[in-house]
């Protein structure tokens, strides 16, 4: 039987997606999309569909079975005039986008749901109406409001991505305790939560209601991120009513896949704090041997 054909869209420095193909390649023909070596690729949209080609092979919307939106990044554009950067980032986004947003076959997952899904006033919102645990938080440009949150022990925590580019390369901010706002924040809005005490941190990775749920003991009680060489992982069963608010968070948002993150405080309670629908899971399934990568491929394949 002829192997599905699977677009992967990512970038060259993704080890997950090399891990997959190398795994998995008797099971699935892969075509690998590099964004951030886009020159390297034809891409040709038209009134009869599009197709994509690198120095070996061509692929085009009736080809491909189903596609894996991953991880892209974008070229490298320091040849070209300053003022022309965003525009060229801009127009190579929406070629890249608009080709996985129109297929009609299986996508883990759509830019245009994950757009939504990620975006955590989004995620406020939604727990906050549907009864979610969660700690008290702070999203907005107000200093007043936000000086408030000083009064009791509070973090502050990226309301994007985190990470930025200057001149000293790649800068990463993560979640640190929140002291004062100490500049004017009116065209840069924050985003705060009071600390909440933890026994240990959960990172629950549910694929089409399959669940993999880890505990992550660490000693670092701010971000678990942050102290990955003293990290503990432990398999655990996930409380049936988590299980089922994430269930119809997943049916909610149109995710296939997730990865939330809780702390279960001193008290045995369960606090959510987001999810990530397109999060890392390799580290887990490589210390775990869990089988994460398989039910990804299945998806896609079936």
């Amino acid at each position: 039987m002829e192997s599905k054909k699977i677009l992967i869209i990512t970038s060259s420095v993704d080890d997950t997606v090399s891990y997959i193909m190398k795994k998995y390649f008797a099971m699935a023909e892969f075509f690998r999309v590099n964004v951030d070596q886009f020159s390297e690729y034809k891409f040709c949209i038209g009134n009869e569909g599009w197709s994509i080609s690198d120095q070996y092979t061509t692929v085009n919307s009736e080809s491909i079975y189903s596609i894996y939106y991953r991880k892209p990044m974008l070229p490298d554009l320091s040849t070209y005039d300053p003022q022309y950067h965003l525009l060229i980032q801009r127009d190579i986004i929406s070629v890249i986008n608009g080709i996985v947003d129109s297929f009609s076959g299986k996508v883990i997952t759509k830019p245009s749901i994950l757009r939504k899904a990620e975006n955590k006033v989004f995620q406020m919102a939604y727990t906050s109406k549907h009864g979610w645990n969660i700690p008290k938080s702070y999203i907005g440009n107000d200093e007043v409001i936000g000086n408030e949150f000083t009064q009791t022990l509070s973090i502050i925590k990226p309301l994007t991505t985190g990470k930025t580019y200057g001149k000293n390369g790649w800068e990463l901010y993560q979640t640190n305790i929140f002291r004062e706002i100490k500049e004017n924040i009116r065209l840069t809005p924050i985003y705060l939560q009071y600390y909440v005490p933890k026994q240990y941190e959960v990172r629950l990775t549910i694929i089409d209601r399959k669940v993999y749920a880890v505990r992550i003991d660490t000693k670092n009680k701010i971000d678990w991120r942050m102290d990955y060489q003293n990290h503990k992982y432990t398999r655990i069963v996930c409380p049936e009513n988590i299980i089922k608010k994430c269930y119809q968070m997943m049916a909610d948002f149109d995710l296939i896949f997730g990865a939330f993150d809780f702390i279960v405080t001193p008290e045995n309670e369960w606090v959510f704090l987001e999810v990530n629908p397109n999060g890392q899971w390799l580290w887990l399934e490589q210390s775990l041997d869990l089988d994460i990568s398989k039910k990804i491929l299945d998806n896609l394949i079936n």
